[in-house]
């Protein structure tokens, strides 16, 4: 379901800079691959030895994963952009994936993150084939690419930041 905005009907003009990943999409995104990263159900020593294989702290190692982010988003801003839904949930298909993979390879590598390089080809083997699936498709060097997806969901994580303030005080 694409979340709507009644304030900005209007799409970029072509040629416009698309606007920077929102800091409240980049948090959940960090919450996302932390979930993939260090907890599994089936492996309760998981999160203790990747710890102990990355032979830093636990911030440190969350620091370094989330410097991944703008590649994630990067790789999907065409789709993000697209006038489809997802066919599913990106969080759960494509960065909690992605997190639960970087932690295998701190354990396969004994505390190594992938190069960038290798990142990005991990997060393009879990970001097309999700696309694929609902039948999108991006034309390379699009300049039209509307923005009104991530206005969308910027004013809802807005709107549901306002409604958790207000249930505080």
């Amino acid at each position: 379901m694409k979340p709507t905005n009644e304030h900005h009907e209007q799409p970029m003009q072509a040629g416009a800079p698309t606007p920077p990943l929102s800091p409240h999409l980049m948090a959940v995104w960090g919450a996302f691959l932390h979930e993939g990263l260090m907890l599994n159900s089936k492996n309760g020593g998981r999160a203790s030895a990747i710890l102990e294989s990355w032979g830093q702290g636990c911030v440190e190692l969350i620091m370094a994963v989330c410097d991944f982010i703008p590649d994630i988003w990067k790789q999907v801003q065409p789709y993000w952009y697209g006038p489809q839904d997802f066919p599913g949930v990106f969080e759960y298909e494509v960065v909690s994936i992605f997190g639960e993979q970087l932690g295998n390879y701190i354990l396969k590598y004994e505390g190594d993150l992938p190069s960038r390089a290798e990142a990005e080809q991990m997060i393009a083997a879990l970001v097309v084939p999700l696309f694929s699936q609902g039948g999108m498709s991006v034309q390379e060097g699009d300049p039209a690419i509307p923005t009104e997806r991530l206005m969308n969901l910027h004013q809802c994580f807005r709107e549901q930041l306002n409604q958790m303030a207000g249930r505080k005080e």
